[in-house]
C-alpha cells in the first residue's frame, strides 16, 4: 500500500449525513456497481471546524506520532510520486486525488493541517465510511471536538472528548479509500481483494497486520495498556512487506542449459501481492556469475497489473482503457518463472533477488520520479565444475521462507 493511495471520483454528491451515528456494516456480497456515493470535494464545509496538526497530537501521544511520521499516510500529500501523478490525472482526465489524500481540504481548504494529508484528524474523525468502487466514501466529523477510536472504554479529556468507533477495528474504515475502479478500471482493489479472499473469512481485518497492536500508553502520563496499535502501516517493525512471499528457487542441468524456476508463494500477505498503485510490480533477477564471481549474464521479471490505453501501449491509470495482464500473485497463490542460462566454463552461481518497485519503469519516467525498490528475498545457488554430464552440486533447490511478522503481528489459526 503506499505513497498513493486511493483517489476519488469527480461524480455529483449526494448529501452527507450530519446526524454524527456510526455507519452501518456493509455486507460482503453487496453490489459494488450501486454504492452511495459521496463526494468529499462536493460536501458543504461546516462553519467551523476544530483540526490540530499531527505535531500538536504528537505531544501527548507522542508514540502514535513518531510511528505516523514514517509511514505512508504522512506522505500522502508530499511524496514525489503522488505529487507529479496527481498533477498528471487532473491535466489529463477528470480524476482527482484529493479527496482520499487530502481529505481535509474539502472541509477546512485554507487551513494548514489539511496539507498534511492523510493525518491523525482525518482518521480519528472519519465517520460513516463505505467502500465501493467509487473510492472516498465517508464523512469527517470535524465540526465537534471528538476524536473517535476503537476503544469505548476511555473517559472524556479536557483537550478532546472520546468517541467509540468499532469501525475502527473493521476493514471497512481503510477499505473507503483503498477501493477505487473509475469507469470499471481497477486502479486500487486491496479492499476487494482481501474481501474475497481468506483473510476476511478467517475474521482478519487490515489492521491485524498493518497496525499491529502492543502494550504502551495511549498518551503521556497515562497508564500502559494492552492492545495499543501501531500507526506505521507496516507492522511493528516495518518489515511487512518482507512477510509476504516466500521463495523457493530451483537449479538444475537441461541438456547443455542451466535450468532455473522460481516460485514465489504469497503466504503472509491477506490481498494480492503488489498492493495498491496498479504500475507497481514484484520484480525477479535472476542472475548468472561464473567461478571469479563475474556477472556474465542476468535475466529480469516485472510483475503486477498492466493498465493500457486504447492503443494498446501501457499507460498509466488516469489514460488506461482496460487491464492487459493482471500476474499480482492473490493470497496462498504461487507465481512460476522458468529460464535457462547457457553455462559458464567451470563452477559458477545463480542468484535470485525479489523486490518490491513502487512504480513501473514507465511510470517512472514519464513522470521524471525515481521508483524507490525495497529488497524482499535473495538466494544463491553455486555449482562446480562440469562432470558426466552434470555440474558438481547441481540440481538443488532452496526454499527460503519469509520472517515472521514483529511482535504483535502473529495471525490467528487460518488466517493468512
Amino acid at each position: 500500500m503506499l505513497a498513493l493511495a486511493a483517489c476519488g471520483s469527480g461524480k455529483e454528491a449526494a448529501p452527507a449525513k450530519k446526524d454524527g451515528g456510526t455507519a452501518a456494516a456493509v455486507p460482503k456480497d453487496a453490489a459494488p456497481d450501486a454504492p452511495r456515493i459521496v463526494d468529499a470535494r462536493t460536501r458543504p464545509m461546516p462553519a467551523k471546524v476544530f483540526l490540530h496538526g499531527a505535531g500538536r497530537c504528537g505531544e501527548c501521544h507522542e508514540k502514535m506520532y513518531d510511528e505516523w511520521e514514517k509511514s505512508a499516510h504522512a506522505r500522502s500529500a508530499s511524496s514525489p510520486l503522488f505529487k507529479a501523478s496527481a498533477a498528471a490525472a487532473k491535466k489529463q482526465s477528470d480524476l482527482a486525488c484529493e479527496p482520499c489524500h487530502t481529505p481535509l481540504l474539502a472541509e477546512a481548504p485554507k487551513d494548514v493541517v489539511a496539507s498534511e494529508g492523510v493525518t491523525c484528524d482525518v482518521c480519528h474523525t472519519l465517520r460513516e465510511p463505505v467502500p465501493s468502487v467509487n473510492g472516498a466514501d465517508f464523512r469527517l466529523a470535524v465540526d465537534d471536538m471528538v476524536k473517535f477510536g476503537p476503544r469505548c472504554d476511555l473517559k472524556d479529556h479536557y483537550f478532546h472528548r472520546m468517541g467509540c468507533s468499532p469501525e475502527h477495528k473493521e476493514a471497512v474504515l481503510c477499505g473507503s479509500c483503498h477501493w477505487w475502479e473509475p469507469g470499471g478500471i481497477p486502479v486500487f482493489t486491496e479492499y476487494k481483494d482481501w474481501r474475497d479472499g481468506p483473510a476476511s473469512k478467517a475474521g482478519e481485518p487490515c489492521q491485524s497486520c498493518h497496525m499491529p497492536t502492543t502494550k504502551a500508553a495511549l498518551a503521556v502520563g497515562a497508564p500502559v495498556r494492552s492492545g495499543v496499535p501501531d500507526h506505521g502501516l507496516l507492522g511493528s517493525a516495518g518489515d511487512l512487506r518482507k512477510s509476504a512471499l516466500a521463495l523457493a528457487f530451483v537449479v538444475q542441468d537441461q541438456a547443455d542449459q542451466l535450468a532455473v524456476r522460481v516460485v514465489l508463494t504469497n503466504q503472509g500477505a491477506g490481498h494480492h501481492v503488489p498492493a495498491g498503485l496498479p504500475e507497481r510490480r514484484i520484480v525477479i533477477t535472476v542472475a548468472l556469475f561464473d567461478h571469479a564471481g563475474t556477472k556474465v549474464s542476468q535475466k529480469v521479471s516485472a510483475r503486477g497489473r498492466v493498465l493500457v490505453d486504447a492503443a494498446g501501449k501501457p499507460a498509466p491509470f488516469w489514460r488506461a482503457t482496460k487491464v492487459a495482464e493482471d500476474s499480482r500473485i492473490p493470497p496462498n497463490g504461487d507465481l512460476t518463472w522458468d529460464l535457462t542460462f547457457p553455462p559458464p566454463p567451470g563452477a559458477g552461481a545463480v542468484e535470485v533477488t525479489v523486490e518490491h518497485v513502487v512504480a513501473s519503469d514507465e511510470l517512472a519516467k514519464e513522470l521524471g520520479v525515481t521508483a524507490d525498490r525495497f529488497p524482499l528475498v535473495t538466494a544463491k545457488v553455486p555449482f562446480g565444475v562440469k562432470e558426466g554430464g552434470a555440474h558438481a552440486g547441481l540440481p538443488k533447490i532452496v526454499r527460503v521462507e519469509p520472517p515472521r511478522p514483529a511482535m504483535g503481528q502473529q495471525k490467528k489459526k487460518g488466517a493468512r
